[in-house]
């Protein structure tokens, strides 16, 4: 029995647990304040102008350091903090700087547990990242359901509770397991941190441009999911059902992501996720109930787990090599980040002025473009060469 898997998969399955606690009903405890689509997509549009430069921050931070284990018990112990206080805050002003200030701590968390996963399993022969990954979505998937199901009879607010109880138990276990560093003890000086090495490489800069149009419609859809939920007759226990089916697609894509790394190049498997992104959006487009939203939801693995899973493994192979953690969490900043912005306030807005159905529209053209980006990118680099 590898312990080392097991510590992994512990930690990866409570730090999506907690995530599954705010990130499906953030939306749904901004309605019910009050808020409506574009004062809420004004809302996630800054906390996303954030983590384009927190993620970053953190992950020199991280190197500088050589751990990413004491960066991330801090991120994951303040923002807990802090989403506990939300409640107590009635102006919207106050509540976004809260929201933003969160998200400056907690929105690095997922790139550095990512490169944290990585480097230590890197000496693992029978190991591969999907195999731990894939436990985040059963945590994910389990905590979501059983969230949706509670805050149906009782108050939203208290998903803020969950995410503090269970990040506290993640920080306990991360101590009691010994969950430590792989990476090396001497610590980089601010100097060898030269983030804009990383934007010399052509394969770097070309794909952060496609993920980040291909990111743009699938955060939109992800963030306004309640709204579509709700139009089409769902309840939050529907909602909370739509993410655990989501979070459970992704378990065979991870189960088998070292079959696929190994018999493919992560780029295709980027180019495969894009395929299901577009059909995913067009599902939207086209659903009349609840059940035909948790169905297009289906797809999740292989759009996002197949996209991440490329994703991860195609930055640690082009990143230098005393870059690793810097070049996942700017680059998952970049993209995730300026999609976010773009995905919330611009959807909230297509929402309210024009419908939600023109959301998915819009969906399906981005992606196909991003797509498009990618191939010509590519082929003009082989020409090149």
């Amino acid at each position: 029995m590898n312990y080392k898997r097991i510590k992994f998969s512990l930690l990866e399955f409570l730090f999506y647990a907690a995530c599954a606690t705010y990130y499906p009903y953030l939306v749904v405890y901004l309605r019910g304040i009050g808020y409506n689509n574009t004062s809420i997509g004004t809302i996630i549009a800054i906390n996303s102008v954030v983590v384009v430069f927190a993620q970053p921050f953190w992950g020199m931070v991280s190197d500088w350091m050589s751990s990413i284990r004491k960066v991330f018990i801090l991120c994951m112990s303040v923002a807990a903090v802090l989403l506990l206080s939300i409640p107590l805050y009635g102006k919207i002003i106050v509540v976004a700087l809260v929201l933003a200030t969160v998200t400056f701590f907690e929105s690095a968390l997922m790139p550095l547990l990512d490169s944290w996963v990585v480097k230590g399993i890197a000496e693992e022969e029978s190991i591969s990242y999907g195999s731990i990954r894939l436990w985040g979505s059963i945590g994910f998937a389990f905590t979501a359901f059983l969230v949706g199901k509670i805050i149906d009879g009782q108050s939203v607010n208290t998903i803020f509770i969950f995410y503090a109880v269970i990040t506290v138990l993640l920080v306990f276990c991360i101590f009691i397991v010994k969950i430590k560093d792989d990476s090396p003890v001497n610590k980089l000086s601010f100097k060898e941190l030269n983030v804009m090495a990383l934007f010399k490489s052509y394969d770097y800069v070309v794909f952060i441009i496609f993920a980040t149009l291909i990111s743009i419609p699938h955060r939109a859809a992800t963030i306004y999911t309640p709204n579509l939920i709700e139009s089409v007759g769902g309840t939050k226990s529907h909602l909370g059902l739509a993410f655990s089916v989501s979070a459970l697609s992704e378990v065979p894509v991870f189960l088998f992501s070292h079959y696929l790394i190994k018999k493919f190049k992560p780029i295709t498997l980027v180019y495969t996720s894009c395929i299901f992104f577009i059909f995913r959006q067009a599902l939207y487009i086209f659903a009349k109930t609840p059940y035909h939203v948790i169905m297009a939801h289906l797809l999740q693995g292989l759009s996002f787990g197949l996209f991440i899973t490329g994703t991860v493994y195609y930055i640690y192979e082009i990143a230098p090599q005393k870059l690793k953690t810097t070049a996942q969490t700017v680059a998952s900043s970049v993209f995730f980040g300026l999609s976010a912005i773009i995905g919330s306030y611009g959807g909230g807005w297509l929402i309210d002025n024009l419908g939600l159905k023109n959301l998915y529209i819009c969906g399906v053209i981005i992606s196909v473009s991003s797509l498009i980006v990618l191939y010509f990118g590519n082929k003009l680099k082989r020409q090149v060469r």
